[in-house]
């Protein structure tokens, strides 16, 4: 089974897509969205497996400790956290 983290993600990085393209005033044909969010979507899918098989945990467990990981790289680039 899938964790809904990812099933569900599919519709935020789309809507994510949308706005990226409203401040740049561009237009992306339904082909070039569905490519885009396949490989957004294979990257994260990816990142999961390869966190459940190091870590042995399962992939809901693997999707959370992902999550964990973007955001404390985020928070750590920008500085806010020493």
């Amino acid at each position: 089974m899938l964790p809904d983290v990812l099933t569900n993600a599919g519709g935020v990085t789309v809507s994510y897509f949308e706005w990226v393209q409203d401040l740049g005033r561009l237009f992306w044909d339904r082909d070039e969205i569905r490519s885009r969010l396949a490989d957004k979507m294979a990257d994260a899918f990816d990142r999961v497996w390869w966190l459940s098989e190091e870590r042995s945990i399962s992939l809901r467990g693997a999707a959370l400790v992902a999550g964990i990981n973007e955001v404390a790289a985020a928070l750590d680039a920008r500085g806010i956290f020493p």
